[in-house]
């Protein structure tokens, strides 16, 4: 099908006919959450690990990870509901004029098969955005604390992301079911929410959550840790060299291993609840550990040298839980972890 509203905003930024910011059409702003400004600690991390570190995650920051890293305190944005009216959503995009936004997972085509005939909705929520619809992780920390946000009877809408096998699963245990995805519609009144601050609003989601988990899945004895595989998952490959050496330090210590790639979500579930410390190579799997893992428990993050990243230290940070990495060797085309750091960040974490 012609995509008509990506036809219109190509053609409205040649003529350079009104703003390219969508916020700038919103009729309507609401605070939901004020600026925070707030402490943090620092994160732990054995002597000579960040001369080991080669280059950045594309998705990060260096004055970011610095401030993570130091604990400096942050000052997080407010959390905002803005009314968008007359709002085309086409796929993966939202547009009006000359603004278009990305919202899920997909490109902007202007010949696309997979787009249905439109349909017209007088108002609706969007609960949906493209980092949890990319990153499995970020689906965890941002798509599912944001369903949370409309009313119990807000019409809520979400665009196309990727299929997580373990979508399904969580949201059965954290009662939040899959909103509806149009996939291409005229909207009224669109709400869209401005959710990115790991601020107070957010921790009293995650405590929710958290605490629906516990109730789906009763109680089980806690481990003394647990150990997330990476696994073959659709992200960038972290290639651990001496994972199954780490594992069998690990099981030594009466550490679960867990294996997302051989598991459903309520497995995992009641293997990691509780567990006072997880570790796991840096990724999008460690957000299996979110709503699991103890109160005041702890994040031991093994760091690819030339992918460091700290996404779980804000995580970290909002739930009032400890963090601390180390970051790998380079090994031919993976990298190897001293396991004699693990066992020193352990004790300093315990």
């Amino acid at each position: 099908m012609l995509n008509s509203a990506l036809i219109s905003r190509n053609l409205a930024r040649l003529l350079r006919r009104g703003p390219t910011d969508l916020s700038s059409f919103a009729i309507e702003r609401r605070e939901l959450c004020p600026a925070e400004e707030v402490t943090r600690p620092p994160a732990l991390h054995p002597d000579g690990a960040m001369d080991r570190i080669i280059a950045l995650s594309p998705w990060r920051d260096w004055e970011v990870e610095r401030g993570l890293i130091a604990g400096t305190p942050i000052l997080h944005a407010p959390t905002e509901a803005l009314i968008l009216p007359d709002v085309v959503l086409a796929g993966a995009y939202l547009y009006r004029g000359g603004a278009k936004e990305r919202i899920g997972h997909g490109e902007a085509r202007m010949l696309d098969p997979d787009l249905p005939p439109s349909q017209t909705i007088p108002e609706a929520c969007l609960v949906s955005g493209w980092t949890g619809a990319d990153f499995f992780g970020n689906f965890m920390q941002d798509s599912l604390p944001l369903e949370m946000i409309p009313g119990d009877d807000a019409p809520r809408i979400a665009a196309p992301t990727k299929p997580y096998s373990h979508a399904s699963g969580y949201r059965v245990l954290l009662d939040l079911p899959e909103p509806p995805m149009p996939r291409h519609a005229r909207i009224g009144r669109l709400t869209i929410y401005r959710d990115f601050s790991q601020n107070s609003f957010k921790l009293a989601r995650y405590r929710q959550l958290r605490a629906r988990l516990r109730s789906a899945i009763g109680t089980f004895p806690s481990p003394k840790g647990i150990f997330i595989r990476r696994g073959s998952t659709q992200g960038e490959p972290r290639w651990l060299k001496n994972e199954e050496q780490l594992e069998e330090m690990l099981g030594k210590l009466r550490f679960d291993i867990i294996d997302p790639d051989q598991m459903q979500a309520d497995t995992i579930a009641r293997i990691a609840l509780d567990a006072p410390v997880v570790v796991s190579v840096e990724g999008s799997h460690l957000g299996h550990a979110l709503y699991a893992l103890a109160d005041g428990g702890a994040f031991l993050v093994i760091q690819p040298p030339n992918r460091f990243a700290m996404p779980y230290k804000e995580v970290a940070d909002c739930l009032g839980m400890r963090f601390g990495f180390v970051v790998g060797h380079p090994d031919h085309g993976g990298f190897n972890v001293d396991l004699k750091e693990i066992h020193y960040m352990l004790e300093r974490l315990a």
